[in-house]
């Protein structure tokens, strides 16, 4: 048994898989990361929107309950996961991974040279094997996916447009962190 998972690692067809497949953790553990060293308001902004992105899919493919592609004979290799039992449309992982890709890939260039370049490859090698671990993984098929896409571009454009119209949110949302960190550490 696995610590996050019914799986263990070597049920997967690979390690990247695996690794791909707990995505949900990886990305979570490094936004929560970056809200605790930047201490600023446009992450925990951006974190919202995150968030939000996940949830929101979750509600939406409650509404459009598309199946899932139907899952493979039992006895067939080379893994032992099969499908989820939820509906498949939008994709969550691909809805929450486009959202990550499109809200920071413009961020990217305010990095030093040449973390610029190598954190733009990261994040949209991150995204790109993402979204393809979930048809692989058989949990979805591709128009799932593209739509996951689709719906997490749409909520980036909205939430960092939002953010970049009213600065007030940013203040707010800003207080309110800086008050809430000097009561819990002083």
């Amino acid at each position: 048994m696995g610590i996050f998972k019914p799986h263990k690692p070597s049920d997967y067809p690979s390690l990247l898989l695996y690794i791909l497949d707990e995505t949900h953790i990886t990305v979570t553990l490094t936004t929560a990361l970056a809200i605790l060293y930047t201490r600023d308001a446009h992450v925990v902004w951006f974190a919202i929107g995150a968030l939000n992105s996940s949830l929101s899919a979750k509600v939406l493919k409650n509404l459009i309950r598309n199946p899932r592609p139907p899952p493979p004979d039992p006895s067939s290799t080379p893994s032992k996961i099969r499908p989820k039992r939820t509906y498949g449309m939008p994709s969550t992982h691909s809805t929450a991974l486009t959202f990550y890709f499109i809200y920071l890939i413009p961020y990217v260039h305010l990095l030093p040279t040449p973390l610029d370049w190598m954190a733009g490859v990261g994040v949209s090698t991150y995204w790109v094997l993402g979204l393809w671990s979930r048809k692989q993984l058989g949990y979805h098929t591709w128009e799932q996916v593209v739509g996951g896409a689709v719906y997490g571009t749409l909520l980036a454009v909205f939430w960092r447009g939002v953010w970049g119209r009213y600065p007030l949110i940013g203040r707010g949302i800003q207080g309110v962190f800086d008050a809430v960190w000097s009561r819990v550490f002083g």
